[in-house]
């Protein structure tokens, strides 16, 4: 692997994971808005729901 091949792997890899790292903040503010919808504001409160809206076995 040449140097130029190297820095170019490098940048793509930078690349990909700023992407991840974009993708897993979205997916964290989704959940967020989710529990708010919900009304689970509390972090200590458990939901009523799964995220496929199944309901909780308690």
């Amino acid at each position: 692997m040449t140097d130029e091949q190297f820095t170019e792997l490098m940048l793509a890899m930078r690349e990909q994971t700023d992407a991840i790292n974009r993708m897993a903040d979205t997916q964290a503010a989704l959940v967020q808005a989710m529990a708010e919808a919900e009304g689970l504001d509390d972090e200590e409160q458990e939901p009523a729901t799964y995220l496929d809206g199944s309901p909780v076995s308690r």
